[in-house]
């Protein structure tokens, strides 16, 4: 068969939250997305979600991937076989230094166009899956103690999810800790929390409350220090306390063999945006399993589609045993999936249609697109 590309099409959404989420660097009340879809001549379309948490995150957002995406990979891409993933994507590295959300962000779609050619879901072509679901990690990230600490309790009453993660570094490092502490404090013998700083805490005064935040029973400390510190992360999990996750830290292939020779960090924290897509993260967690370290299948906040992504290839992974936090699906007002994802008792299961086993919800796209409300505003 010959199978060509014919065209792509982009559009930015925002789709609103339940609650407003907390950052280190900023509070969001909608999620922006944007939506590819690849056509081919035989009538099969792919579709991809790009998201990142901000701009301030990875120097990427929706608008840069979307400008990438239409001036620089669809000539790329367009009569090109939409099954020679690996050639298309060492094209797009050849064209196109970083941007590894935008990149992540094409190749889903490709997956999504091979996974319906053969009718199978694409964890079929990441080797089978190894689990049906997944554990989901909820993020604590209401701005302010005594609203984190009751979300803990009432989502483990409801048995929504038994473990959290919370949000930090909108403070100063030992302010911060201090409200890790007293979260972590008020949780005791309900349930237990990790931290994320985003890269925000100093590592002095980090090393200085690893003891009391052993003894708070936090669950490890996800990219406490900037990107580039991989000696202080190593710094940090000597002293054998907290264990350390890396995510920022752990983007691209050799960022992952870099915390390996350096023995930096206990985990690391997957994800297929910033590392450029499905088939890097299955390269990463190879590595990181060869080294004997584990993995946690890590979120950029997606809708149903990009979560199914992500399941694809997470449910893979037998060195996946820190669970998951791929709560984006329910996390949002709505979705734009025709039939969005199941979650059942604290577990996320994974599509089993082929490709990614969602369909784009058309209407919803075109309610959420951001064109549209422009357009509207303005008559």
């Amino acid at each position: 068969m010959s199978l060509t590309i014919t065209s792509l099409s982009t559009e930015i959404i925002d789709i609103p939250l339940r609650r407003p989420h907390q950052f280190s660097a900023t509070k969001m009340n909608a999620k922006p997305f944007l939506i590819i879809q690849i056509e081919t001549n035989e009538g099969i379309t792919g579709i991809g979600e790009g998201t990142t948490p901000g701009i301030w995150w990875s120097g990427e957002s929706v608008e840069t991937m979307q400008v990438v995406i239409e001036h620089y990979f669809t000539p790329l891409l367009v009569g090109k076989d939409p099954r020679k993933i690996e050639a298309l994507l060492a094209k797009m590295d050849r064209q196109v230094e970083g941007n590894e959300f935008a990149k992540a962000t094409v190749e889903m779609a490709l997956y999504d166009i091979v996974g319906k050619l053969v009718n199978v879901p694409v964890y079929q072509l990441f080797g089978g899956k190894v689990r049906d679901s997944i554990p989901v990690r909820w993020a604590l990230a209401a701005g302010s103690i005594e609203a984190d600490i009751q979300e803990g309790r009432e989502k483990v009453e409801n048995k929504e999810h038994v473990n959290f993660k919370m949000k930090a570094g909108a403070l100063s490092t030992e302010e911060d800790i201090k409200r890790v502490i007293e979260v972590s404090n008020g949780l005791q013998g309900i349930t237990t929390t990790g931290v994320d700083p985003n890269r925000s805490w100093d590592l002095k005064i980090t090393m200085r409350w690893m003891d009391e935040l052993y003894e708070a029973k936090v669950d490890f400390l996800e990219q406490p220090l900037p990107t580039w510190d991989v000696k202080g992360l190593a710094r940090l999990r000597g002293l054998a306390k907290v264990p350390i996750m890396a995510d920022e830290s752990a983007s691209t292939i050799q960022d992952a063999m870099q915390l390996i020779e350096m023995e930096a960090v206990d985990i690391f924290s997957l994800k297929i945006q910033k590392s450029g897509g499905m088939s890097r993260v299955k390269t990463i967690a190879n590595l990181a399993k060869a080294a004997g370290i584990p993995c946690f299948g890590g979120t950029s906040l997606e809708s149903s589609i990009g979560t199914a992504a992500c399941l694809h290839v997470y449910s893979t992974l037998t060195n996946l045993t820190e669970d998951c936090e791929l709560f984006g699906p329910i996390w949002l007002a709505d979705d734009i999936v025709e039939e969005p994802l199941t979650f059942i008792n604290e577990n996320v299961f994974v599509p089993k249609g082929p490709g990614l086993g969602v369909k784009l919800d058309m209407d919803k796209l075109a309610k959420y697109s951001r064109k549209n409300r422009a357009a509207c505003s303005q008559s």
